[in-house]
């Protein structure tokens, strides 16, 4: 008579309601090898009181996984199991270790995208579970190997690769491997705060980015506020568009920094600020004037600042901050889109109506539009512009509506969510060289360009925007709203015609090449929604994979004397 060969027995411990579709994920995973799995989702059947059942089958098994999150979980009673009033996932992990058994240590990231409902130090501050995760937390980074996740999928793969290895499973055991990981989004956002200070503050920004780092994801840098090549301003703009929002650490060295260089201060606050879509995040260091330094940073349009108070601690205000701008619910796969609006202001236009003469005003008089209500459209700065009428959102407004509905139904975006990073056209119009490389990159790895076709009747605005990078981008996606109906025949034609006389090679792309990352002559805001729709996909790809270089790879062929071969072209890149 054969004996029955004993299974190897798993034992999955966690909290509950905070990790279900983790604990789903891994359970799905592990009951597919031969191993004897148990978790708390078995014990509906038993009669036995559940933490001594339990603790048993901890004790009984070969391998105990645990996962944790944010949440310490429900205290069973003090008693003769639980002197020290601990939790019942506590338990079972001391239990484990008290018993020899192999334990396998799984956290989530400290900072990831979490439910503030499901963290303990959210939801009761002064309560013993909210120090009893932490205390748990700290223990198991010291004690263990950690295995650290963000999301089911991964998590699961993640404990069948560590279980396998450990009970030395044969690789027929185990399910078939996950797909290997996409490589990061080279604009994916994965900072929450980039503080800049002053050189003499590094100390003091490093025990602030420390003091908050548990739930957010600080960088710190002493040289950003110096920042004058191109090749710095380059590093700069990585910097800045991988972080949610950018603060400054507020004291007198720093307000000698801004000082010394008008100019290149207004320079790089005004990236931070155009990238970011907040307002700087003015942060004063313990031991400064809150008022002297707030009226100094004032005058560089820093308008919010923090300072320490008798009731709240400086990380304590920083984190309140931060709980406003950026939110708890960050999404995993944040990418960050360039976008730059090519329009007037309301003093070019009008110069531009002022002025208008020949097929301008055949234009402007064909439409039917009366010139003040096309002034209308116009305001101080480039995104006042309302592309669809002096009633309707401004551009910026149009283009987010855009964005958040592409985002929400997430299968074109494959479960990417869109920010959009302006970069502003001023600085081209400029003619500033410290931007130079900034755009190249932009225009070179993809961003998206949204021109009205009337601004492009301007001679500089149009001057401006045929000697940028933008104009012969390899990977621009471009589209240009027409001021008027298309229907209305004659004028829409003739703008149509000008147009292709100005700007050769988006009408190439447009009319000839048939490109869909090219549109021209939108009118409506269903027209402009639905393009956005179709391309915006393809444009955050095409920042991924650059486009091959055949020059480059002949070059490289010729050096190497070998045959052109297509991997050699994928290999060899514009970017």
């Amino acid at each position: 008579m054969r004996s029955e060969v004993r299974r190897v027995k798993v034992y999955l411990s966690s909290t509950v309601s905070d990790l279900e579709k983790y604990r789903a994920a891994v359970l799905a995973r592990l009951r597919k090898l031969p191993l004897d799995v148990i978790a708390m989702e078995d014990y509906a059947a038993f009669d036995e009181r559940p933490l001594e059942k339990c603790l048993a089958d901890v004790a009984s098994c070969d391998v105990y996984v645990g996962l944790f999150a944010f949440r310490y979980g429900y205290v069973p009673d003090v008693g003769p199991q639980n002197p020290d009033g601990r939790s019942i996932t506590e338990l079972q992990y001391r239990k484990a270790g008290e018993a020899g058994r192999k334990r396998l240590i799984f956290l989530v990231e400290d900072g990831a995208s979490w439910p503030m409902g499901h963290v303990d130090a959210l939801t009761d501050p002064g309560a013993p579970s909210a120090t009893g995760i932490k205390r748990l937390r700290d223990e198991l980074k010291k004690v263990h190997g950690i295995g650290w996740f963000t999301n089911p999928g991964d998590l699961a793969a993640d404990v069948v690769s560590a279980v396998a290895a450990d009970l030395q499973l044969p690789p027929g055991a185990i399910a078939p491997p996950r797909p290997v990981a996409e490589p990061p989004h080279p604009r994916k956002l994965v900072h929450d705060l980039h503080l800049l200070h002053a050189p003499k503050d590094r100390e003091a920004a490093a025990q602030l980015a420390a003091a908050v780092g548990a739930m957010w994801n600080v960088t710190t840098s002493s040289t950003d506020l110096l920042t004058n090549t191109p090749q710095e301003m380059l590093t700069l703009d990585r910097a800045v568009t991988a972080a949610r929002t950018v603060g400054l650490l507020l004291s007198p060295p720093l307000m000698t920094v801004l000082a010394e260089n008008p100019d290149r201060t207004r320079r790089v606050l005004n990236l931070a600020r155009a990238r970011t879509g907040h307002p700087l995040l003015g942060i004063v260091t313990p031991g400064s004037d809150p008022d002297t330094v707030a009226t100094e940073a004032a005058q560089w349009d820093i308008t919010e600042t923090l300072a320490e108070s008798a009731t709240l601690t400086l990380p304590n205000r920083v984190h309140a901050a931060l709980l406003q701008t950026v939110g708890l619910q960050r999404p995993d796969h944040e990418i960050g889109l360039p976008v730059v609006v090519v329009a007037m202001t309301d003093t070019e236009a009008d110069g531009l109506l002022g002025t208008a003469s020949g097929q301008v005003r055949e234009i402007l008089e064909g439409f039917g539009l009366p010139p003040e209500s096309i002034r209308a459209r116009y305001g101080t700065t480039r995104v006042d512009w309302k592309p669809f009428g002096a009633e309707g959102l401004l551009i910026a407004q149009v283009l987010e509506s855009a964005v958040s509905g592409l985002s929400e139904p997430d299968l074109r975006l494959r479960g990417r969510k869109i920010r959009l990073q302006p970069y502003l056209f001023d600085d081209l119009l400029s003619y500033d060289l410290a931007h130079s490389l900034v755009f190249q990159d932009i225009a070179r790895n993809g961003c998206l360009v949204v021109a009205d076709e009337l601004s492009l009747l301007d001679p500089d605005l149009n001057d401006a925007f045929r000697a940028s990078p933008l104009y012969e981008g390899p990977q621009i996606s471009l589209i240009t709203l027409s001021p008027g109906d298309p229907a209305a025949g004659t004028p829409h034609e003739l703008i149509r015609q000008v147009l292709a006389e100005r700007l050769h090679h988006p009408h190439y792309r447009f009319d000839d090449a048939l490109d869909p990352l090219c549109e021209m002559n939108v009118a409506s805001r269903r027209h402009l929604d639905r393009w956005l729709r179709a391309s915006l996909p393809q444009t955050l790809d095409a920042y991924r994979n650059a486009r091959p270089s055949a020059d480059k790879a002949r070059r490289l062929e010729a050096e190497l004397g070998t045959r052109p071969t297509g991997a050699m072209a994928r290999l060899v890149t514009e970017g």
